[in-house]
């Protein structure tokens, strides 16, 4: 409305009109806003759930739908690249981030779509969007990469930008596994006898110690704020006795590392499926179950969905699960009201062998399921492994949270209503000073008269003229701040920082 009335003000319109440019960058911006659909933007990065495939035609998935989608956004195979990126001539295939961002761009043609990629990662960026959805590309994969001279940049405007989906809190909750980890075990979720080796209070003497007071004869090494099995270890208390080198080694390599996760070895873990339970808005969407490939008898690991995963596998899956994702916060808008959550992942072990820690009672032979990871919308979705398209299911329920977040925001915009308001109380005020002014000018008529008979000199209407210039002047002043101008134009400014 202040932008409106900029190009509407009848001392400034011709002038604006004429040369639209002089107006400052941030004006520009809020006038932008106002005219154009809003913006959603979709980080993405996968490059290893491919849509474009027999495997995923055979669903059968129909992929038609982005016959007409950029080859900018397709990735080469071989460099894990997207061709905008790659020499001319590349061939490549969409993944099924910039699959549900395309759905969503043509199945919604009054909001615009901005597709990120990693190299467009940067805090402008993001701000010119209403919210930013992370499908695949987060701040692991930053941290991973960590020897990228533009990761700290990019991960700055993550950090900073205020609207992406999910929130940075929320990132940072999952990331840092402790966080949801104690949460669940708190709430009763089963999960295998863990530690937490944390910076700076930690040392390999120390973990060794703990772990041997535990009773435990091997375990497991895992990282927070990491992925992609980086730094995943297996070993045996006895030889990390005999050699305390190993573990010496282990924690200088990942010194920068805040929180190391160790587990006691679940051996059944490797021979029996792990579930992995999809979960939007709370509930639940599918689920797809993998064995290891040192499990199977070719070497290669099998993933099966629907009506093959075992019933007792996907029940538990589904009860862990859904008490799992109670443990997370909720997820916010860029104005701090809650939010749907959009995609979480739940994985949900299943032992069958001895567990020795001291405080548990898992009882061998028997099948114990218990959480083992949860992870945030920019995980693989395993598009191709499915019995249904998934994809319109995605692009729906990706839509559906943009009208969500759009009532959201709008809702929280002062109104209208209250403006107007304004203004009409600064007019009431001006004029009120007005009245009072034209009260005053008899009283000086008389005044003039009273010096006259004396034949004293009148007072120059000069000053007094001047005098009112300057009262009007505050006036002005006062109705300006009133009807909200300096705020709307501080409000532009900062929003483009």
């Amino acid at each position: 409305q202040d932008v409106v009335q900029l190009f509407s003000d009848p001392r400034r319109g011709p002038a604006c009109s004429t040369h639209p440019t002089s107006l400052p960058a941030a004006v520009l911006e809020a006038f932008v806003r106002v005219m154009a659909p809003p913006r959603f933007g979709f980080i993405v990065g996968k490059d290893t759930d491919v849509v474009e495939d027999q495997k995923y035609r055979d669903i059968p998935g129909d992929d038609s739908f982005m016959a007409d989608l950029s080859d900018d956004w397709r990735v080469d195979p071989e460099s894990h690249e997207y061709l905008k990126d790659c020499e001319e001539g590349t061939k490549g295939y969409a993944h099924c981030d910039v699959a549900i961002a395309h759905w969503v761009k043509k199945n919604n043609p009054d909001i615009e779509v901005d597709i990120i990629g990693p190299s467009d990662l940067n805090l402008r960026r993001l701000k010119k969007n209403i919210a930013n959805f992370s499908l695949g590309f987060n701040a692991v994969n930053l941290l991973v990469v960590a020897k990228d001279p533009s990761t700290e940049k990019s991960l700055a405007a993550l950090q900073k930008c205020g609207n992406i989906v999910p929130d940075w809190g929320y990132e940072e909750y999952i990331l840092t596994k402790s966080n949801y980890m104690k949460a669940c075990i708190n709430a009763g979720v089963p999960m295998a006898p863990t530690i937490f080796s944390c910076s700076p209070d930690r040392s390999p003497e120390k973990l060794l110690s703990d772990i041997k007071e535990r009773g435990w004869k091997s375990f497991v090494m895992k990282q927070s704020c990491s992925g992609f099995s980086l730094g995943f270890l297996k070993l045996k208390v006895e030889d990390c006795e005999k050699d305390p080198s190993i573990l010496k080694n282990y924690f200088e390599e990942y010194a920068s590392c805040p929180e190391y996760v160790v587990q006691e070895t679940v051996e059944g873990f490797t021979r029996n499926w792990e579930t992995r339970c999809f979960w939007f808005k709370g509930e639940f969407l599918y689920a797809i179950a993998n064995m290891a490939a040192v499990s199977t008898e070719d070497g290669a690991e099998r993933i099966i969905s629907g009506d093959d995963i075992p019933a007792e596998f996907l029940e538990n899956a589904k009860r862990i699960g859904a008490e799992a994702i109670k443990c997370l916060p909720n997820m916010k808008a860029s104005n701090g009201e809650d939010i749907s959550s959009i995609l979480v992942r739940t994985d949900i072990g299943c032992s069958d062998g001895e567990i020795n820690d001291k405080d548990y009672n898992w009882k061998t032979g028997e099948k114990t399921f218990f959480l083992n990871e949860i992870e945030p919308s920019s995980t693989t979705y395993f598009v191709r492994h499915l019995k249904f398209d998934c994809l319109p299911m995605y692009g729906k329920l990706y839509s559906d949270s943009i009208r969500e977040i759009l009532s959201k925001v709008e809702d929280s915009k002062p109104k209208a209503k209250a403006k107007g308001k304004g203004k009409a109380k600064a007019k009431a005020k001006a004029a009120s000073k007005s009245k009072a002014k034209a009260k005053a000018k008899p009283s000086a008529a008389k005044s003039k008269a009273k010096a006259k008979a004396k034949g004293k000199p009148a007072p120059k209407g000069k000053g007094a003229a001047a005098k009112g210039k300057a009262a009007a002047s505050k006036v002005k002043n006062k109705t300006v701040k009133a009807t909200g101008k300096p705020k709307g134009k501080a409000k532009a400014k900062g929003r483009g920082k």
